[in-house]
């Protein structure tokens, strides 16, 4: 017995899928041209196990279906129903929404609804013309599209908010006369220490500025060294972090905002907690 997968486009990234997929699996793959699909016939060898063969192909073709077909789809369906988007913007949300529904973390529960729809339509039929399937037998799958399109655009927006958060805090930066040559941010657990480059610290009392000026009941730490090194506006800066802090939030912003001023330590005497700090 064989199963028959015909395709209509991108045989070449298919033919990469299909062979990666199956490299150490025993199958055979034929190819054949038929007017305009190209098939790959799938057969397993003898003593392979049916039932992990047929869930092997469902797997397969699942993969075909979210790499090669579902691109256009999302971008048909966010051009028909996010018309206010510039054409760069919906280019953005195609590659965030394919990202999205590419991770295998995602979208589990929908992933095993077209799975289950695959499985128990070539048990029954072997042969599936991909793109065929999708337009008359898989249920539900513009619904899934439209699902991920949201994440997609929520996640676009997020991003968007946070480049022009970072566009603005380097507006500010550049506002600024350096006060400081090089300041030191030494990192311990969820606290932080600014020192020059003589080890001595930097008193938060010469932020007490900034922090009025935020107008807040309270502020974070996080917040307080943005908003002082914004103040400081250092020509470098050398972040001394261990691995547990090198993922923090406020360390992607300053490296966004300050960009080729930002140095990292991780194992000098001040990254061990060792150099003793001065108070002037």
């Amino acid at each position: 017995m064989k199963i028959q997968i015909a395709l209509n486009k991108d045989i070449d990234k298919a033919r990469e899928i299909i062979n990666n997929y199956f490299s150490n699996k025993k199958v055979e793959i034929e190819e054949i041209d038929y007017e305009s699909r190209h098939l790959f016939n799938i057969a397993p060898v003898k003593n392979r196990s049916l039932k992990n063969f047929y869930n092997d192909v469902t797997k397969l073709i699942l993969d075909l279906i979210l790499n090669i077909y579902s691109k256009d789809i999302i971008y048909k369906q966010i051009g028909t129903n996010f018309r206010n988007l510039k054409a760069n913007e919906k280019m953005e949300v195609v590659e965030i929404s394919k990202e999205l529904l590419l991770d295998e973390e995602n979208f589990t529960v929908e992933k095993e609804y077209i799975n289950s729809q695959i499985k128990n339509y070539i048990m029954d039929i072997p042969f599936i013309s991909v793109d065929g399937f999708m337009l008359f037998r898989l249920k539900g799958f513009n619904l899934f599209i439209d699902l991920v399109i949201d994440k997609g655009v929520e996640e676009y927006t997020v991003e968007k908010e946070y480049r022009e958060f970072i566009k603005i805090l380097k507006y500010f930066v550049e506002a600024q006369e350096p006060k400081y040559d090089l300041v030191n941010i030494v990192f311990e657990d969820e606290n932080y220490t600014l020192l020059d480059n003589n080890d001595n610290k930097i008193d938060n009392n010469f932020f007490e500025e900034v922090v009025e000026e935020l107008d807040s009941v309270s502020i974070s730490e996080d917040d307080l060294l943005i908003s002082s090194l914004i103040v400081l506006s250092p020509k470098n800066i050398i972040i001394h972090l261990d691995e547990k802090n090198r993922e923090r939030d406020v360390v992607k912003i300053i490296v966004d905002v300050f960009q080729d001023k930002v140095y990292f330590c991780l194992g000098c005497e001040k990254c061990k907690g060792k150099v003793k700090i001065k108070n002037d």
